[in-house]
């Protein structure tokens, strides 16, 4: 079964025993192991590390690397864990819950890690280390312009996206950003095909930006003729707060003070910098779930216990009654056989007044009589305790 485990506690456990023995405890291979840590960025003993330990040879350790931006300090292991998608048992949920997320590193500090990573950023005036998202671009871009040229009738709705000066310049900037995220595990994906709206994957968690020209508001007061986009078009570039949102988290755009190729190292970091902060805004809002997960599970608890108590008195309840039922019951049913006792016996004596005793039916009639007097009685073979013996 999958296990839910924090980094630091993989690195001390694979650095504890050969990995083939760990990987039998979760129920894997020693290879699949091997990949879960590479993921995690969990560095694992090489190959000939243990036989060197137990020859007494030097085998350093090496220490573990601070968690990256947008990588979860969790890590699932285990078989099954491919499909594990936030599955928490109603025992997890029930268990004490932990202290409240605490970040030991600042974030200013995970903000410098990632600007000394990068280094410093700068747009080159043509595309020339391109990304392979910006290569699908550039190459889709192609085909039209050679579509466009093989027809008699260019279609103006599929002509080449990218030959504007303006629009070659977006790419240079994505492209740079995309070469920079790419040093911190960033994965670009573009949805619509204008490249306008992208996500970045960083391990677990997806920074959408929008890099687009600035939309004028013109004067509603103005005639139509006057409405024009200024000569020198200007970029803005935002980072949003989800894939479907309109809300910018940050954004920049060409202004008196520079152009966004002034400030692209900033932000890189920036873009970056989010995927962790997304990162430590999911792990407060998970720990926020757990809390009233666990405060509902606890009410519906209560009330199943309330539920269950009121039923138990209402079964006793039941219970208590049917026994004095039957005991007013077997009471009756007793008085009954001794008074069918009596008649016989006065029947009897009756009969032997008027020197009549013989009869055969007489007794015929008093053995039935007195049987089903005896079958009523329910002192007679312990029948009173029947009723509890069944309860």
């Amino acid at each position: 079964m999958a296990e839910r485990l924090s980094r630091k506690c993989i690195f001390e456990l694979v650095w504890s025993e050969p990995m083939k023995n760990l990987a039998v405890r979760f129920g894997i291979s020693d290879v699949a192991l091997k990949k879960i840590c590479a993921r995690a960025a969990i560095p694992t003993p090489d190959r000939g590390y243990w036989a060197r330990k137990e020859a007494g040879k030097s085998t350093p350790q090496p220490a573990l690397a601070e968690r990256p931006p947008g990588m979860a300090d969790e890590v699932v292991v285990g078989k099954g864990a491919s499909y594990w998608h936030e599955q928490w048992t109603k025992e997890e949920l029930m268990a004490p819950l932990p202290p409240r997320p605490e970040f030991h590193e600042p974030i200013e500090v995970v903000r410098e890690r990632i600007a000394s990573a990068i280094g410093k950023v700068s747009v080159p005036r043509e595309i020339r280390d391109c990304n392979p998202t910006i290569d699908r671009l550039l190459k889709e871009d192609e085909r039209r312009r050679e579509k466009q040229q093989a027809s008699s009738y260019p279609m103006s709705w599929d002509a080449p996206l990218f030959d504007e000066p303006l629009e070659r310049r977006r790419l240079c900037i994505l492209d740079t950003l995309f070469l920079a995220a790419a040093k911190m595990n960033g994965r670009p994906a573009v949805s619509d095909r204008e490249a306008r709206r992208v996500q970045l994957t960083f391990y677990q968690q997806h920074v959408c930006i929008r890099l687009d020209r600035i939309k004028h508001r013109h004067n509603r007061g103005y005639p139509a003729t006057t409405r024009r986009e200024p000569d020198d078009a200007k970029l803005s570039f935002a980072i949003l707060s989800g894939a479907w949102s309109e809300t910018e988290r940050i954004a920049w755009q060409d202004d008196d003070a520079g152009k966004l190729e002034t400030r692209i190292t900033e932000i890189a970091v920036e873009l970056i910098l989010t995927a962790e902060l997304q990162h430590r805004e999911s792990v407060v809002r998970h720990h926020q779930w757990r809390v009233e997960r666990k405060t509902l599970l606890e009410e519906e608890e209560r009330k199943r216990q309330l539920e269950a108590e009121r039923a138990e008195r209402e079964r006793r309840k039941r219970l208590e009654q049917a026994r004095i039922d039957r005991l007013l019951k077997d009471a009756a049913a007793f008085q009954q056989a001794n008074e069918i006792r009596k008649y016989v016996q006065a029947i009897r004596l009756v009969q032997q007044q008027g020197c009549d005793s013989s009869s055969e039916a007489l007794e015929r009639w008093s053995k039935w009589a007195l049987a089903e007097a005896d079958r009523i009685d329910p002192a007679l073979g312990g029948g009173f305790l029947k009723a509890m013996h069944e309860e």
